[in-house]
């Protein structure tokens, strides 16, 4: 080692630890069970896009994680956003065909036929008033699901989190790290983390995938649920004993 360790960050689902080496800056990432296929997943992903995603130097099917540093951060050093989302699309155009490794690699199951279900398991963990209003706008979900099920657009993977404080650059080279909240999903999943200009770089990197029509109305119905699907990422917190975050997303919901 070349300093002190530091652990700059702790929750209640993981945390990293800075380790300065002879060699340059590492970090040891150790998350809890109900994360820990971010290692996995990442196996599957690496060959992929390695440029793209976090240089793994050692890792544990148990969810430890050695990666190299990433760089800055784009939130204090910006990126050139539209270039990253078209990079992304592409990773997830490949990952179209590993949708089962996924799977076995442990990424949550978000595709949208799962997706009622999966925000019924969350009833247990919202105040009483709120269930009721959950379960009424339930049916129009079912509906947006199944238009979603029928996308011309494949079923991949979705980040789960992917804002300017997981995705990293230096030398020109953006990373995308932190891949804990990584599941399979609509590709367009991923904007209900996004803001409308990122939107529009989302889908026109699927253009000539479908029509642009076609593009636009499910990237609607995702920006129309963007904050269920953002619960739904958080329950796996909820069960460790923290669920504000769920619980204020689905007030979001309620509220559009």
């Amino acid at each position: 080692m070349a300093g002190p360790i530091e652990q700059p960050h702790v929750r209640v689902w993981a945390t990293a630890l800075r380790v300065p080496t002879s060699r340059g800056v590492v970090w040891f990432k150790a998350s809890r069970p109900a994360f820990a296929h971010e290692a996995r997943v990442l196996e599957v992903l690496q060959p992929l896009a390695p440029e793209l995603l976090p240089e793994v130097i050692a890792s544990t099917d148990g969810g430890w994680l050695l990666l190299a540093d990433a760089g800055e951060r784009a939130r204090e050093h910006p990126i050139d956003w539209r270039a990253m989302l078209h990079a992304y699309a592409a990773l997830q155009r490949a990952s179209a065909e590993h949708v089962d490794a996924l799977l076995v690699a442990g990424a949550y199951d978000n595709r949208p036929a799962n997706v009622v279900g999966r925000a019924e398991a969350l009833m247990h963990y919202l105040p009483a008033e709120l269930v009721a209003e959950v379960q009424a706008r339930l049916p129009r979900v079912a509906e947006q699901m199944e238009r979603l099920a029928a996308s011309r657009l494949p079923t991949t993977i979705d980040h789960g989190d992917l804002h300017d404080g997981n995705v990293f650059s230096a030398d020109g080279r953006m990373r995308i790290i932190d891949w804990g909240d990584s599941a399979v999903a609509h590709p367009f999943f991923t904007l209900s983390v996004a803001d409308p200009e990122e939107n529009a770089w989302a889908v026109e990197a699927w253009e000539g995938y479908a029509p642009k029509d076609e593009l636009q109305e499910e990237a609607a119905i995702v920006d129309e649920l963007r904050f269920l699907l953002r619960a739904l990422n958080w329950e796996h917190t909820a069960a460790l004993g923290e669920s504000e975050h769920l619980i204020d997303r689905i007030r979001l919901f309620l509220e559009r």
